[in-house]
């Protein structure tokens, strides 16, 4: 069920990666282009991480760590690319630099951490504090100017926040649909949400 529901996050995230890549390249929205790739490495991550849970650890452990890596790793391109997002729909000269120097630091940071400690703990904190940003800029984007699309995307955060509450609490439904999977399909409503908004994402 884990791979299952891995795959389809996936599926949905490239799906979701491609509309909002037409839509920059039609509408030049820089915003809208670095939410599809988070979307891009959100797909990558679900699929590699799908190839983890359906590696046997008993019989392909080093595989199984190999792909466990490579997943942690996607998901710190997800947080750098959530962040440069925000740094084109909320702000624009030196504060936007500064959004996007932000973002490629935090990325080298994190790759270096989980080259040392490839635990799914260093990757929550690190979208967590992607997410933070983009609460952030949204929520300032739509007390500011009324921005369109700011009201999903704050949907998308809460509902990422109530999926991560799901994994670390280990909250299940059943015994054949354990907190991945719930975590899993949680993060398919945020993904709707993200995409919803990142379709009327203007840069400024």
């Amino acid at each position: 069920m884990t791979v299952a529901t891995n795959v389809v996050l996936a599926l949905l995230a490239f799906v979701f990666a491609v509309r909002l890549a037409q839509r920059s390249t039609v509408e030049g929205s820089a915003a809208a282009g670095w939410l599809a790739a988070a979307m891009v490495a959100t797909g990558v991550a679900a699929l590699i991480g799908a190839l983890a849970h359906g590696t046997d650890p008993a019989t392909d452990g080093t595989l199984r760590a190999r792909f466990w890596r490579g997943a942690l790793y996607a998901t710190g391109f997800i947080g750098a690319a959530t962040v440069a997002s925000v740094a084109f729909f909320a702000a624009r000269g030196i504060v936007r630099s500064t959004i996007l120097a932000f973002a490629a630091i935090k990325l080298v940071v994190f790759l270096r951490r989980v080259v040392r400690l490839p635990e799914f703990r260093v990757a929550a904190a690190d979208y967590g504090a992607a997410l933070a940003v983009m609460l952030f800029g949204a929520v300032y984007e739509t007390v500011r100017r009324r921005a369109p699309g700011m009201i999903w995307l704050i949907v998308g955060v809460l509902v990422s926040l109530v999926a991560g509450i799901v994994q670390a609490r280990r909250l299940t439904l059943h015994r054949q649909f354990n907190h991945n999977d719930l975590y899993h399909v949680i993060q398919m409503g945020a993904l709707y949400a993200f995409y919803r908004g990142g379709a009327l994402l203007v840069d400024r």
